[in-house]
């Protein structure tokens, strides 16, 4: 073979190989402390996530996740609803691709004990990080007891700061594990999710700009999460043991934890993200309850909010 022959060929393979080897850029999925994340992080240390472009970061508060997709130096991350309304409020542009959980009790209102009904809570400091879901939660405990904002003391309190908060104020309003920490203390539980159902609910959103980016990257991200729950289906105990590093309580405890939250299957994902698209309204009926109680900036067009495609075709 002639010698510019032979050239043309190495740099045409080079060219060739260069277009099949292009990797996804990474994908930094953002999460503070939550029993209804942990599957994420599960399927992380069973090397679900081996050889692919996903960075799970560990933040101490929604508040500090919600302050990193603002300002971009994260791709995705585990949201409450109303917090990704928040954001999407802002025009932040993001995309729904899963439903994590419902919280039906994970999300209390913790009292000292001598505070006995929700009505003693008048004139009371309350600690609360108040990003949405702290607010919602507030909001709705308050108008159990036909008290408004204006008959408390609103103290602010980052999530990993709650058990001082709590030592120092009268009340908090908090989430698993720190409500377990918290009710081992003696705390007294007044409120919780259970009694707004349906409002609190957990989604992963990913940024609309990196859709395209990291499309085999997403779908990974979604296997993986889904083979994890299926780990902790049928062995609770081991992963419950594999949870318990992270979350700073017992593997009885890790699995006590869930008994307020509920984990949509793969087909419950399929239901409320396509189909019906349940999860649709859920966002549009929860939107105009955040803006009627001035807990959300503008209205926001839940219509274009969720992408189901990244949902993989079995939990194997």
């Amino acid at each position: 073979m002639p010698y510019i022959l032979k050239l043309c060929y190495l740099i045409l393979s080079l060219f060739l190989l260069s277009c099949t080897q292009n990797p996804e850029p990474p994908l930094r999925i953002a999460t503070n402390t939550f029993p209804g994340y942990e599957p994420l992080y599960l399927a992380r240390s069973l090397g679900y996530y081996e050889n692919t472009q996903i960075n799970l970061v560990e933040m101490t508060s929604a508040s500090e996740v919600i302050h990193a997709l603002r300002n971009g130096t994260i791709e995705g991350a585990a949201l409450t609803l109303d917090e990704t309304l928040t954001l999407l409020a802002d025009d932040i542009r993001l995309k729904i691709i899963l439903v994590m959980d419902f919280s039906n009790g994970a999300d209390v209102l913790l009292t000292k004990p001598e505070i006995n009904s929700l009505a003693e809570i008048k004139g009371k400091q309350i600690a609360v990080e108040y990003s949405a879901v702290g607010a919602l939660l507030l909001d709705a405990a308050l108008a159990s007891a036909k008290l408004s904002v204006t008959d408390i003391k609103v103290e602010t309190c980052l999530y990993d700061n709650h058990i001082n908060c709590y030592e120092e104020n009268d009340a908090v309003i908090t989430f698993e594990p720190v409500r377990t920490k918290l009710m081992l203390k003696g705390a007294k539980q007044l409120f919780d999710s259970s009694q707004i159902p349906g409002k609190i609910v957990d989604v992963l959103v990913v940024q609309d700009a990196v859709i395209k980016l990291n499309s085999q990257t997403i779908k990974n991200l979604l296997k993986g999460y889904f083979r994890a729950r299926q780990y902790l289906e049928k062995k609770p105990e081991k992963a419950s043991e594999q949870m318990a590093l992270r979350q700073g309580i017992s593997s009885h405890e890790v699995i006590s934890s869930f008994n307020g939250i509920e984990l949509p299957s793969l087909k419950a994902n399929r239901d409320l993200l396509e189909g019906s698209n349940k999860l649709q309204a859920t966002a549009s009926s929860l939107m105009k309850y955040l803006f009627e109680r001035e807990l959300l900036r503008k209205k926001v067009d839940t219509s274009n909010i969720i992408d189901a495609s990244f949902l993989p075709e079995n939990s194997d």
